[in-house]
């Protein structure tokens, strides 16, 4: 899969001769081209887009959450001290 870095990226819709709409999403950069969707695609490639940033946005704020680093550094006395409740 070729990579490309995008400077500008433009969204809209047309209105094709034949009734139906697109979503064209043009992208500008080097190596770049256009997309045309229909609605029905564009909104499943919204909400994979959506997915994506919020998956990227979970895991960077696990990364750098200084009570993750904690609570990862107190499991194994929590573990002990619930087996010795236990028993």
């Amino acid at each position: 899969m070729d990579q490309h870095e995008v400077d500008k990226m433009d969204v809209s819709l047309i209105s094709g001769d034949d009734g139906f709409d697109r979503v064209a999403i043009s992208l500008v950069g080097e190596g770049c081209t256009a997309l045309s969707l229909t609605p029905a695609q564009a909104r499943i490639l919204a909400t994979e887009l959506i997915s994506a940033v919020n998956r990227a946005e979970v895991k960077k704020s696990l990364q750098s959450s200084p009570n993750l680093w904690r609570r990862q550094a107190e499991t194994r006395p929590r573990l002990a001290t619930a087996t010795e409740l236990a028993h």
